[in-house]
C-alpha cells in the first residue's frame, strides 16, 4: 500500500491537521500491519469521530447524574 501526500484530496468540505511524523508513521504501520483502513485519513477520521462521540456520551451522562 503506497501513501501520497495531498494524491487525490477532496477540494471542499475538508481541513488539514498537523500530526507528528512519529505518531504518522506508527498509523501507517498499523494500517499496512491490519489492512483494515485504505487511508491514513480514514483512520484519523475515525479515531477522532470515535473520540468525539465517546466525549459527548461522557458530557451526556455528567448531565444526566446532575440533574438527577
Amino acid at each position: 500500500m503506497k501513501f501520497e501526500r495531498g494524491k487525490n484530496m477532496p477540494t471542499s468540505n475538508y481541513k488539514s491537521v498537523t500530526l507528528k511524523e512519529e505518531l504518522v508513521e506508527r498509523v501507517k504501520t498499523l494500517i499496512e500491519r491490519v489492512g483494515t483502513y485504505h487511508s491514513i485519513s480514514e483512520f484519523v477520521s475515525e479515531a477522532v469521530r470515535l473520540r468525539v462521540e465517546a466525549i459527548e456520551n461522557q458530557e451526556k451522562l455528567r448531565r444526566a447524574n446532575h440533574e438527577g
